[in-house]
């Protein structure tokens, strides 16, 4: 499996997890998953209340049920794929708890991701090549593994993913 993510989700997770350069940040990944081709594909993000420290952080269930209900509501054909997080000056890698945090996501969603960014560098060279992030699964055999991503560009998805996002921003 690929995963391929879209410039508003990848911005908005860049803008999150800029907030807070000395937490972890959290939120989900709202996208749909193309049998076929065997894509994953990340289209929007979404988040809300969390209790977070330096190296932990945690939605609460009511936000994950309320962020479930916005993306039925807000964007029909997409839903919950995963979910990502900061790892602010930690690198990119899942720790044991995101490694059992990924575990409940892939439960619900076989397909499902997590997604890890490390702001610091970024946010003091302000370079998108000093951005890092890397998508995770788990495999059978219970081992992290790295998805191959790319940043999606096909123009019509695009196009559509951004017009769909903006209409919904709150």
């Amino acid at each position: 499996m690929r995963a391929r993510i879209y410039p508003l989700a990848l911005g908005k997770i860049i803008k999150h997890a800029l907030t807070d350069l000395e937490n972890e940040v959290a939120g989900l990944l709202i996208g749909k998953y193309l049998k076929k081709n065997d894509v994953l594909e990340i289209w929007d993000t979404i988040t809300g209340d969390q209790k977070s420290t330096p190296g932990f952080v945690y939605l609460n269930e009511e936000t994950i049920a309320a962020a479930a209900e916005w993306v039925l509501r807000n964007r029909p054909g997409l839903y919950i794929v995963g979910w990502y997080h900061s790892h602010p000056g930690f690198n990119v890698f899942l720790s044991g708890i995101d490694v059992e945090t990924q575990k409940r996501y892939q439960m619900m969603f076989p397909k499902a991701v997590a997604l890890v960014v490390d702001p610091i560098k970024y946010a003091k060279t302000g370079k998108l090549s000093d951005l890092k992030f890397s998508v995770f699964r788990i495999n059978r055999k219970g081992q992290v593994v790295r998805v191959a991503t790319s940043i999606g560009i096909q123009r019509q998805k695009l196009l559509e993913s951004t017009l769909k996002g903006v209409e919904t921003m709150e």
